[in-house]
């Protein structure tokens, strides 16, 4: 079940999408990612009763899965095309930070303090549907102490990111439970463990690597804070023998003297100073490999499998790879209303001192290659020397709202060597109608092809009983048939193009009459009483 509320009232409802093409979304797609806003588009027809609803810069948008809150936004502004088919391209909720002002400021504290201050500051200058509050805070400075300025205004969002900057951690949204307001948390990890994992051969789809350091240096000059006497800057020649610098010897040995200056502003002692630069040339002088891996989520398919949830620890194995490890969720882009697009991008950073220590590769890579594959219900490397399993899953799902009584059975046939499909029926009460639904997803594998690509179709049929009609229909054809009034009636992308009434056959301009005439436009075939049959302009 999905949902789209625009300013909290109900703009589409995917148990409504058989009710009309008023209702029908033609698009639904949201990206959510760690420490950004996130996207979202809505792509509506003409016609749509949610249209105009959705104000610039204003309008607050909802997107739910299953009443899981999946994204949460404005509306930036809308994009009509020549069939006036209109896109509303959506930013989230990270982003409402852009919308105040960091008047000129001194910072001297620890970081959740000065955390609060900030989102207060904020809150002081916005409307109360783009507050926060704030929740959790685990992270933390050595020193619990971070001077943090700035002599000119800038908006609070590039405040929080100094903060990020200087503190690392992670951003997360959740909504208090007991009055529905927004809380902003600031953890400094994120320790929820996926139990879905994702391994060669089975789910995973793309791995890249690639190695680099734009702040790479193998000797460090701190300074520290100005010294209020002399003005002059406090650095580290009291604590090292007489020297303003450090430098990594093995580093030095294999690429060379890189040298560079870096000045802590808070820091007024020169054995803090001292300990600071050391921590940042351990992390400055080494090469940083990026491991990006895309793959598939197998709960799309199955209810009953650990959904992924972008900031998740989800654990990678690849023996191709040599990786078996944790990775995090970075990103996570879905399109609602075809899930086969979906893609999750997972990342992490391994830091060497040579970029020769991941999987054994000597090789330097100079650029990161992503690539998002579509989600797929079933995947094999080398489908002809699997072992071929079958495996036959029945379940069911009864959920009931204030809403609708919803009853859902599925059933998953599942092989190693070629074809996987999943066959669910739903049925769907509400007020005014009752619907049936019956689904078919298939992905096929073709073990002649190199890659190994899926071929992946999805089928979806329905009857439903609606204001003492009937009407029967399926995603693999554009035609409806309805029962209606004593007729039934043949519709073809939600226009009516032909009716039978019992008696009578109507198409266009053809009509049959079946104990009368054949008509075809102006013209007629009509039966005789002596038998014969006459072939007469009959109109026009």
């Amino acid at each position: 079940m999905i949902q789209v509320y625009a300013d909290s009232v109900l703009a589409y409802d995917s148990r409504l999408r058989d009710s009309g093409a008023d209702y029908t979304l033609l698009g639904l797609t949201a990206t959510t990612s760690l420490n950004k806003g996130g996207t979202a588009e809505i792509t509506m027809p003409p016609g749509h009763p949610a249209y105009s609803s959705y104000i610039s810069y204003k309008t607050i948008v909802e997107i739910y899965r299953d009443n899981k809150l999946l994204f949460r936004g404005r509306a930036l502004y809308p994009n009509d095309d020549f069939l006036n088919r209109r896109v509303v391209t959506c930013e989230g909720e990270l982003c409402f930070f852009r919308d105040a002002v960091s008047r000129p400021y001194l910072y001297q504290d620890d970081p959740a303090t000065i955390f609060a201050a900030v989102v207060q500051d904020y809150n002081a200058q916005v409307e109360v549907p783009k507050q926060f509050r704030v929740g959790t805070v685990t992270v933390t400075d050595p020193n619990n102490y971070i001077r943090l300025e700035s002599e000119n205004a800038e908006p609070v969002m590039d405040t929080l990111n100094k903060l990020l900057d200087r503190c690392g951690g992670y951003f997360i949204f959740t909504t208090d439970p007991d009055d529905g307001v927004r809380v902003i948390n600031w953890y400094a990890t994120l320790g929820y463990q996926s139990a879905q994992a994702i391994a060669f051969g089975e789910n995973l789809l793309d791995l890249s690597r690639s190695g680099a350091n734009t702040d790479l240096a193998t000797v460090i000059i701190p300074y520290g804070a100005k010294d209020e006497n002399t003005g002059l800057r406090i650095t580290i020649e009291s604590v090292n023998n007489g020297n303003d610098y450090i430098q990594d010897d093995d580093a030095v040995a294999l690429r060379g003297r890189i040298a560079k200056s870096v000045t802590w502003d808070d820091v007024t002692e020169p054995a803090n100073l001292l300990s600071k630069a050391q921590q940042y040339l351990l992390d400055s002088r080494h090469i940083t490999t990026t491991l990006t891996l895309s793959a598939l989520d197998l709960s799309s398919i199955n209810k009953s499998i650990d959904d992924y949830q972008v900031g998740d620890a989800i654990r990678v194995h690849s023996k191709p790879h040599e990786v078996d490890e944790d990775f995090l969720l970075v990103e996570r882009s879905e399109d609602l209303l075809h899930p086969a697009n979906s893609t999750i991008m997972l990342g992490k950073e391994i830091k060497s001192l040579t970029d020769a220590d991941v999987a054994g590769d000597n090789e330097s890579r100079n650029e990161l290659h992503k690539t998002t594959n579509q989600i797929r219900s079933d995947y094999t490397r080398d489908i002809a020397a699997a072992v071929q399993t079958t495996e036959n899953v029945l379940s069911s799902l009864i959920e009931q709202t204030s809403e609708s009584i919803m009853l859902e059975v599925s059933q998953t046939y599942l092989t190693d060597d070629q074809v996987t499909e999943a066959i669910s029926t739903q049925m769907t009460q509400l007020a005014d109608r009752f619907v049936f639904e019956f689904e078919a997803l298939q992905t096929t594998v073709d073990q002649y092809d190199a890659e190994a690509r899926e071929q992946f179709e999805k089928i979806y049929s329905y009857i439903s009983f609606e204001n003492g009609s009937i009407k029967l229909g399926g995603s693999d054809s554009a035609i409806t048939l309805t029962i209606e009034n004593d007729i039934i009636v043949f519709k073809k992308n939600g226009q009516q193009f032909g009716w039978w009434d019992g008696v009578d056959f109507h198409t266009g301009n053809i009509v049959v009459e079946v104990n009368e005439r054949a008509q075809f436009g102006n013209f007629a075939f009509i039966p005789r009483s002596n038998g014969s049959l006459s072939f007469l302009k009959v109109g026009g």
